[in-house]
């Protein structure tokens, strides 16, 4: 018989991405899908029909540079700049999705035994990973308005730490980084010594406010991580990014060379043509605009049928993070309940960290109105036993 699996694997065990992955493998039409982060409006169809004449030109098909093509590498840090976020072309790095930037730039930073210190809540795929590398998680409890605590990050900082990973606009609560916890984040990391990983999926989804510039504080510990599946809606062409110090990209891209090489040109010329193409940021108002409404519908029908929900109204991403307590003290057990009997799919907040028992996130962008809204309805039938 062959030999067993690699043991590396039961850090993956039990993951979120499985449940996510199972629900796309067999969608069924009655479940309303409220769990994952998947956009619902279509991608500009000027750019696509652009792609699409481009697509005879033989470079299309052939292999690209592992950090990807140097005009869109030229785009994306010119973008960044209009934020304020000073990287140049060679400190930015094309992934084949978000989530590869994750294990690039986590692959290229740790050793066995090492420590990343997560905010809790966060982004369900950060701990499976670290642990699949063989590093470990420490905790620090996020503050008021689901704010880092400086405090706390100070405490959980030890001598095996490299890394502190922070999402803005974050996912899974929606709460933008204040400019004083940015600042004091950034100073601690950069006192440290220790990289700051800033998720930064959603940074054109924002609802109310301004993004903090970490870049722009830290440049020499900030390790930029974006995705492309968002703003543009093309989450099934799996493009992303990484910015940041030059020898993280320059490791990144000698990792990537060998697990990935490289990323999909026919994704990077699509993202090429959006990111110059002269409509986008009315496209991205159009597609704020039609999430802001969404994010209103959600709150307006969490009040409305499930009046005892606890949450931070979303200042960016695309979700809602409410506390069902004390009525859900286990989060895994009502999620199943909920998809099995009432037909409707949210992630347990027990997959965003330690604290998330009672918690539910609810997406409110991959449904239409009627149906977000109904779903909704049914999480407070659920509650009430009702149904």
């Amino acid at each position: 018989m062959p030999r067993n699996l690699s043991s590396r694997l039961r850090a993956l065990e039990d993951s979120p991405m499985e449940v996510i992955s199972s629900l796309l493998r067999s969608p069924s039409p009655d479940l309303i899908r409220l769990h994952a982060g998947e956009p619902s409006h279509r991608p500009p169809l000027e750019v696509i029909d652009d792609v699409l004449e481009s697509m005879r030109l033989q470079r299309t098909y052939a292999y690209a540079p592992a950090e990807g093509l140097p005009e869109l590498r030229e785009a994306i840090a010119e973008d960044l700049g209009r934020e304020g976020i000073r990287a140049s072309p060679d400190e930015v790095m094309v992934t084949p999705s978000g989530s590869s930037a994750i294990f690039l730039a986590l692959s290229a930073l740790l050793d066995p035994g090492d420590e990343v210190v997560l905010i809790d809540p966060t982004f369900m795929m950060y701990r499976p990973i670290v642990e699949y590398l063989g590093g470990r998680v420490r905790w620090a409890r996020a503050g008021e308005g689901f704010q880092p605590d400086p405090e706390a990050l100070k405490e959980a900082i030890g001598e095996r730490t490299k890394a502190v990973i922070l999402v803005d606009p974050d996912n899974p609560t929606g709460r933008l980084l204040r400019p004083d916890v940015a600042r004091a984040v950034a100073e601690l990391a950069q006192d440290r010594g220790v990289y700051l990983l800033v998720d930064e999926a959603y940074r054109t989804i924002v609802y109310e406010g301004r993004r903090a510039n970490l870049y722009d504080m830290a440049p020499d510990v900030v390790v930029g991580l974006g995705s492309f599946s968002k703003d543009p809606g093309v989450p099934g062409l799996r493009l992303g990014y990484i910015y940041g110090p030059r020898e993280v990209m320059r490791a990144c891209s000698r990792i990537d060379a060998h697990a990935f090489f490289g990323p999909s040109n026919l994704s990077q010329l699509f993202v090429l043509k959006y990111l110059t193409w002269e409509g986008r940021w009315r496209f991205i108002e159009s597609v704020v605009s039609t999430y802001r409404e969404r994010r209103d519908l959600a709150v307006s029908a969490l009040r409305k049928y499930v009046s005892d929900a606890r949450f931070l109204v979303p200042q960016g991403s695309m979700y809602v993070y409410a506390d069902l307590s004390p009525t859900v003290k286990d989060s895994n057990e009502f999620a199943r309940a909920l998809a099995s009997r009432y037909k409707v799919a949210v992630m347990p907040g027990t997959a965003f960290g330690p604290s998330g028992s009672s918690y539910i996130r609810v997406t409110f962008v991959s449904e239409p109105p009627e149906r977000l809204e109904e779903g909704i309805r049914r999480i407070g039938l659920a509650l009430e036993g009702e149904g």
